[in-house]
């Protein structure tokens, strides 16, 4: 079926395939004749013989991706050379042009070392692509890489569901005080994994918010620093039932793959230590309820406030202290007197 429509100012008429749908780009929806009103009726002509031959496929899925990403299933890896070879499930339009992507053709991308955490066979991941500049031309590059498996992707926006609705059941003054229980959430830890509030039964976790970039020597990398200093008392004091978590306040650029590079860099014991992320709109609503405040000041810096906290196994906050001045020997002997309470 082909539909038109006229824009009623400028006359334009532009030309559609099938039958006018909700299209969602980046958690944003709008109908395509929104999106088409960019192209030139020219194009969409072009673009309907295109798609007659046989392509109709590749560009009736792109919805589901961004314009400059893809969706692809990992079939191999070669961790020497850092790359990874994938076949392409979905591909936006912006690298549709890429002679070298085709749906269901194997190709090899070149990728982080720290995205080897997630990025094993039989995975699949969604990832910005772009060509590698001096390099073999047949290489491609991925960034920002975040896992994509379907059971993944519908628990994830279950629970984050119920953590929106939380968060605005709390009103104006959301944040959670001690004796509190934790809200319920879903994020993706340094190796990709799913990350819910299952993570805190059973053990003592001490929880804080920092991001990669942080180049405030007594804020994030101050803060990262002295959780390893206490996880090393952990460990010295034989304390199993107490692990760590850092949640990113820069999700846009803290992907799995950068946070599994910021724990090898500070030479994270990651056996319990998780570092975690998601997009936007969930930490939003978790620094919100844990009193966290951020505010951007350029694309790769944050204004933010600090919060150090203390959950027990039954996911109630039962310390915290607020600012960057907590002592790891104070949180050691909080965890000690907790530990020794522990079912």
């Amino acid at each position: 079926m082909i539909s038109f429509w006229t824009n009623s100012i400028t006359n334009d008429i532009f030309i559609f395939r099938k039958p006018i749908a909700i299209v969602f780009f980046n958690d944003v929806f709008m109908f395509p004749f929104l999106i088409s009103r960019l192209i030139p009726a020219s194009f969409c002509l072009s673009l309907f013989f295109f798609t007659a031959c046989g392509d109709e496929d590749r560009i009736a899925t792109v919805s589901s991706v961004g314009f400059d990403e893809i969706r692809a299933e990992v079939l191999s890896i070669d961790r020497n050379a850092s790359r990874i070879t994938a076949i392409p499930q979905t591909i936006g339009r912006q690298v549709l042009g890429f002679l070298e992507l085709d749906l269901g053709k194997s190709i090899e991308f070149q990728v982080e070392p720290g995205d080897f955490g997630y990025l094993s066979p039989g995975k699949v991941f969604r990832a910005k692509v772009e060509k590698v500049a001096g390099s073999d031309p047949r290489i491609l590059s991925l960034s920002s890489i975040w896992p994509d498996d379907p059971s993944y992707r519908i628990r994830f926006e279950n629970v984050n569901r119920m953590l929106r609705r939380d968060t605005l059941s709390r009103g104006d003054d959301p944040i959670r005080t001690m004796g509190e229980y934790l809200p319920p959430f879903a994020l993706f830890d340094q190796d990709g994994n799913l990350l819910t509030t299952d993570f805190f039964d059973g053990k003592s976790t001490v929880l804080n918010f920092v991001f990669t970039r942080c180049s405030m020597a007594e804020m994030c990398p101050a803060a990262t620093n002295r959780m390893r200093r206490l996880q090393n008392l952990v460990f010295a004091n034989n304390l199993p039932k107490v692990q760590f978590l850092s949640i990113t306040l820069d999700p846009e650029y803290d992907v799995p793959g950068v946070l599994k590079t910021y724990a090898l860099a500070y030479g994270i014991d990651e056996s319990n230590f998780r570092f975690a992320t998601a997009p936007k709109s969930v930490i939003d609503d978790l620094v919100r309820q844990f009193g966290i405040s951020r505010k951007r000041d350029d694309p790769t810096t944050l204004d933010h406030t600090m919060r150090t906290l203390v959950v027990n196994s039954r996911r109630q906050v039962v310390y915290q202290v607020p600012g960057k001045g907590w002592s790891a020997d104070d949180f050691l002997a909080r965890l000690k007197g907790g530990s020794s309470n522990e079912k």
